[in-house]
């Protein structure tokens, strides 16, 4: 028997699937009309989804009170957002 997803997969989901198709979208009209922007702003928006995924799985963890989970999340988001300072210090 298949489980059913819970509502915090669904968000997760949401969640990546929304940035996968609006970074296809920007980075489909930067190749079509060749704006440079366009291409930087689909490219950023795809790298920046897997870190909306974390913050909202965290989120989810942290509202169900698992403590162990919520931590670890806390650690890769804490691990993500300072690589991110690094890059772009």
């Amino acid at each position: 028997m298949r489980e059913q997803p819970t509502p915090l997969d669904r968000v997760v989901e949401i969640v990546l699937t929304t940035g996968l198709l609006l970074s296809s979208i920007l980075l489909l009209l930067g190749l079509v009309r060749g704006q440079a922007s366009a291409l930087t702003a689909g490219i950023l928006l795809l790298m920046l989804t897997p870190l909306a995924r974390v913050v909202v799985v965290t989120v989810g963890l942290l509202k169900r009170r698992d403590w162990f989970f919520a931590s670890a999340s806390l650690w890769i988001l804490g691990v993500l957002l300072s690589s991110l300072w690094v890059a772009f210090r």
